[in-house]
C-alpha cells in the first residue's frame, strides 16, 4: 500500500469543510471539530512540503463545550486513526502539533470539553513573525 501524505492531508481538509458547513453557525463541536480537522491537514502539508506550522484558526484555541454526535462523530474516529501513523513518521517539530491534535480529539470521541488551548502550546504551534 502506498502511504501519500498529500492525500491523508486532503482527506483530514475535506472531512473538516464538511463539518464546517453542516450548519449555517460557526460555533459548536461540528465547527470546533471541522476547523481541527482543516488544521490538521494544514499541519500534515506543512510536514509533506517542509514548511512552518500554519497560522491556528481561533476556534480552537478557545475550546469547545458541546458535544460531537453523528456523523460529525464518525468523521473524527476515522480521523483520529490516522493520526498515530502520521505522528509517528514526523519531523519532531511537528510532533507537537499532532499529538495535541490527535489529545483533542480523544477528548471530543470521549464527550468531553476541550478547554481552552493552554498557553505553552499555543506558543509552540504559533509560527515566528519575520
Amino acid at each position: 500500500m502506498n502511504f501519500d501524505v498529500g492525500t491523508i492531508a486532503a482527506i483530514f481538509s475535506t472531512t473538516g469543510n464538511t463539518l464546517v458547513n453542516l450548519d449555517e453557525n460557526t460555533t459548536g463541536a461540528d465547527d470546533f471539530s471541522g476547523e481541527l480537522l482543516i488544521y490538521t491537514g494544514d499541519v500534515i502539508s506543512a510536514i509533506k512540503n517542509a514548511e512552518d506550522l500554519p497560522e491556528l484558526p481561533d476556534i480552537i484555541t478557545k475550546g469547545v463545550t458541546d458535544k460531537i454526535s453523528g456523523a460529525a462523530r464518525v468523521s473524527l474516529i476515522m480521523a483520529s486513526a490516522w493520526l498515530p501513523f502520521i505522528q509517528a513518521a514526523s519531523p519532531a517539530k511537528y510532533r507537537t502539533a499532532l499529538k495535541y491534535l490527535g489529545q483533542v480529539l480523544r477528548q471530543l470521541l470521549a464527550g468531553k470539553p476541550v478547554p481552552p488551548m493552554p498557553a505553552e502550546i499555543k506558543a509552540g504551534l504559533t509560527p515566528a513573525k519575520a
